[in-house]
């Protein structure tokens, strides 16, 4: 016993077949040993090794001279998380025993403080990115609403443009001249050129030219199939008693129809064929049948608006099922099946500022994500201005995006991952065990704030907007014993309350593009994007109307009717101005808004001096009775429905009935009989002249 205490008190480490020296209490005196203070460079342990030397986990050592050093090396490994500590200090820990007795080793239980991360050395060798601390230093922990956060540094804010409708505040601007914006004589004429040229390499055979007119008179039709849905689209040309439909009669047949849309197409098909030739290559364009008609929406939604301070950024799915490519699969989106849109929305009102498509094998420009990418190519801040902020979800959100937009003086606010790459300090468990809700904890790095909030589930949000907490509340529901509900105020951080209310530019343009959506079922991908180039033109040519007329202190009108005018004014397209000079024709502009009551109201509208000139010219000897515009017998048996149909004289629809006598075209139909009521209106003025 004598010689074991000198060789203890010698530095030497005993047999690996240990005895207990003392009794049960010193054992548990003695089990947990406190580091010792730091000293000079040069002290050592008792057996004489070098403090610097590293040490390295081995086997059971078989020699007595060999257990010494490994013995030290599996104490300090037993201690996880002090050894660590230990290493990063150069501090050592040494084995203090008034009676130079043996340690036993136990397992120490982690703290609750201490980092997940932290569990074991080899398994932080593992995850050496993981392990990077946010903030290094001392101030690298999370802190509780009590805690003052300071003031961020908020650009001011500074557009381009005046927020608003790039307009003319002082005209009024009618239905059709709004829709007209995004699609201008230029574009319809495009579209038209390139379906006359893809009709003509189908080698159909009895296709018309379609004109610009006919075109507007198409587009009129689609967006009333948007306000009224039926089974088939030939019901709404079905002329019976269940259905009876006149408004698409009257302005198109369904042939035509049926032929417009089936040769519809929005590329020269000459540039799709080379383009079909460079599949494989990096000269392919995937979006190339679109890109005509895409490009100038864009630009139309870019010059004849400029957005407000919060802006949102989110995903849209366009539905379709066509076999291509870009068709994406979302499960959590109300459509499942689509093509994938990047959007940017004004947080306001919804208005659709830019949008991309999702590529799927495009590979990321800047090596820093594909959600990175899209944001940045979305945000033209040249045409934009600065101090915008921008608001997105834990898709696009990440440190570097957040701070490359806070270098261009943009602000940005989300929720955020927990796994992003360099975010270990966010992984740490800060939340205190059944956390109430309410519970708050932030973490501030530079400009980026990172706020943990405890709601039903912790939400972690990161912004470079807003302070950490600034005594908002939000209102739960609470379920109390008796089992009735009742609402509490919970505390928020400021992140919170802006996301809810800022986040949403998006999904609100999609609920007003989903209300009346032109979309119809079709095996071409490309004709999915047009209908969808439809529904952005029309709601976004509303949302103008709407802060024109708050401007001048008029109500605005509804979506639907909103939708219902610009139908009409769409068919009646031929009386405005521009297109009778592409079509040569000369004649003065009629208000298109003269519409025919079924009761056989009359008109209060007075006629031009044409229809005084077409009164003089009234035959002698001929009865007022309705004969056709077109003698039927030179007209083929295909066409009578269509051929030589004029302008009603009142109702401005087309029509092939004219009246005999007065050579004025009239409308003949169940629900509009124009040429009794222009009879009868003229009868009253005879007699009121008299």
């Amino acid at each position: 016993m004598g010689q074991q205490l000198q060789r203890l008190e010698g530095g030497m480490t005993p047999l690996p077949k240990r005895q207990s020296l003392h009794s049960p209490e010193e054992e548990d005196e003695d089990s947990w040993t406190e580091p010792s203070e730091t000293v000079d460079g040069n002290d050592s342990l008792s057996n004489g090794t070098d403090s610097s030397q590293p040490r390295v986990r081995g086997s059971f050592p078989l020699s007595t001279e060999a257990s010494e050093s490994s013995g030290e090396d599996e104490d300090t490994f037993s201690f996880e998380t002090e050894a660590i500590e230990t290493r990063a200090s150069n501090k050592r820990k040494t084995i203090s025993s008034p009676k130079g007795t043996q340690k036993k080793r136990r397992k120490k239980a982690r703290p609750p403080s201490s980092p997940l991360w932290l569990s074991s050395p080899a398994k932080s060798r593992r995850n050496a990115h993981a392990a990077t601390p946010l903030i290094i230093g001392s101030e690298r922990r999370w802190k509780t609403e009590d805690e003052p956060d300071q003031e961020p540094k908020l650009f001011p804010f500074e557009p381009a443009r005046t927020p608003g409708p790039q307009l003319d505040t002082s005209k009024n601007y009618t239905v059709l001249e709004l829709f007209q914006l995004f699609f201008s004589n230029d574009v319809v004429d495009t579209l038209c050129s390139n379906t006359n040229k893809n009709a003509k390499r189908r080698h159909e055979q009895g296709f018309k030219p379609v004109s610009v007119e006919e075109m507007y008179n198409y587009l009129s039709i689609v967006i009333y199939m948007g306000l009224l849905n039926v089974h088939t689209v030939s019901d709404y040309w079905v002329p019976n008693r269940l259905y009876g439909i006149p408004f698409c009669r009257t302005v198109m047949t369904m042939t035509r129809f049926r032929a417009i849309t089936y040769s519809l197409h929005m590329s020269d098909p000459a540039e799709d064929e080379e383009n079909d030739k460079k599949k494989g290559t990096a000269g392919y364009d995937r979006l190339m049948r679109i890109k005509p008609l895409k490009d100038q929406i864009l630009a139309a939604c870019r010059a004849f608006y400029h957005p407000f301070q919060n802006l949102s950024i989110d995903e849209r799915m366009v539905r379709s099922k066509a076999r291509h490519s870009l068709k994406q699969y979302i499960k959590s989106k109300p459509y499942r099946y689509g093509f994938k849109l990047y959007v940017l929305a004004d947080s306001r009102n919804g208005y659709t500022c830019d949008f991309n498509v999702f590529m799927s094998k495009n590979p990321s420009v800047s090596g820093k994500g594909e959600s990175y990418d899209a944001v940045m190519d979305l945000l033209n801040i040249p045409h934009l201005g600065t101090g915008y902020h921008i608001y997105v979800d834990n898709y696009f959100t990440s440190a570097t995006l957040f701070r490359d937009l806070y270098k261009n003086k943009l602000g940005a606010c989300g929720t955020i991952r927990e796994n992003r790459v360099g975010l270990a300090g966010v992984q740490e468990n800060s939340m205190p065990p059944r956390a109430k809700r309410g519970t708050i904890r932030w973490l501030r790095d530079g400009e980026l704030l990172f706020t943990k909030w405890m709601d039903a589930r912790p939400v972690i949000m990161c912004t470079t907007i807003h302070k950490a907490f600034a005594k908002e509340q939000v209102q739960r529901r609470k379920r109390l014993e008796d089992g009735t509900w009742t609402t509490e105020p919970v505390p928020a951080p400021a992140p919170i309350k802006s996301y809810n209310k800022y986040m949403g530019g998006v999904d609100l343009s999609d609920s007003l593009i989903k209300c009346y959506s032109v979309a119809q079922k079709t095996m071409k991908w490309y004709k999915t994007f047009f209908y969808h180039f439809v529904d952005v033109a029309v709601v976004n040519s509303w949302l103008m109307h709407k802060d024109m007329a708050v401007t001048k202190n008029t109500k605005p009108m509804a979506q639907k009717q909103f939708r219902e005018k610009l139908c009409s004014q769409l068919a009646d397209i031929a009386l405005k101005g521009d297109v009778q000079e592409e079509r040569g024709e000369e004649q003065k502009e009629q208000p298109s808004e003269q519409r025919v009551e079924r009761q056989g109201e009359k008109h209060g509208e007075k006629q031009d001096e044409k229809q005084g000139e077409e009164e003089e010219e009234v035959e002698v000897g001929l009865l007022c009775c309705p004969v056709p515009t077109k003698d039927p017998i030179t007209v083929a048996l295909c066409n009578k429905a269509s051929e030589g149909r004029r302008q009603c004289h009142l109702c401005k629809h087309k029509t092939i009935w004219q009246c005999e006598s007065c050579k004025v075209a009239l409308c003949i139909i169940p629900d509009r009989n124009c040429f009794r009521i222009w009879h009868v209106k003229k009868d009253n003025d005879e007699q009121d002249s008299s």
